[in-house]
């Protein structure tokens, strides 16, 4: 039987202006990006928001 372990870690948001408005980056540790197999080519991602979560959701772009 596999388990599914999620690991977490606690980060803080970077604002910066953009234009007219404001934009919001953050950074994600590369040893999870490595395991996602994801580099300076392999860069697409699909982010989605689920409101009623309030949960922010990364994942590979499958192009």
């Amino acid at each position: 039987m596999r388990r599914n372990f999620m690991e977490k870690r606690k980060g803080k948001l970077l604002f910066h202006k953009s234009g007219n408005g404001k934009a919001c980056k953050i950074n994600i540790p590369m040893p999870w990006m490595r395991k996602m197999k994801m580099n300076e080519d392999e860069r697409e991602v699909e982010i989605s928001f689920d409101e009623e979560n309030k949960k922010i959701i990364i994942e590979k772009s499958s192009k």
